[in-house]
């Protein structure tokens, strides 16, 4: 993906907020400037700087972050992706808990009405 600044670009840029990671990368510079018409009859140039672009987001711990500032151009076409056998453990987690919370809201109104005998 391309990305065009008004100002020149860092090669890798990290910013840490949290658990996770945003990675901004810009290689290849190209500059170039930009004609545009003003309010009124004038015209506005701007230069500009295009990059070759990519933006990997992810929890911090899981990114190779010494080898995307070592090697950026290796992760230009990079996307995290989550481990699969987490996510699905997770699912089953959240699934049975959800269950347990369900039986316990059915208990927790037998025994409010009555139904079960402890009361």
């Amino acid at each position: 993906m391309k990305a065009r600044f008004s100002q020149p670009q860092p090669p890798v840029k990290t910013v840490a907020a949290g658990d996770k990671t945003y990675i901004f990368i810009c290689l290849n510079e190209t500059q170039g400037t930009e004609s545009f018409p003003d309010t009124g009859e004038g015209q506005t140039t701007e230069t500009y700087y295009e990059y070759d672009y990519n933006e990997i987001v992810g929890p911090t711990d899981n990114l190779p972050l010494d080898d995307i500032q070592a090697h950026p151009e290796k992760y230009l076409k990079y996307e995290y992706e989550e481990d699969k056998t987490d996510a699905d453990s997770l699912v089953k987690r959240i699934e049975k808990l959800e269950q347990e919370n369900a039986d316990m809201n059915r208990i927790f109104e037998e025994v409010v009405n009555g139904e079960s005998g402890i009361l």
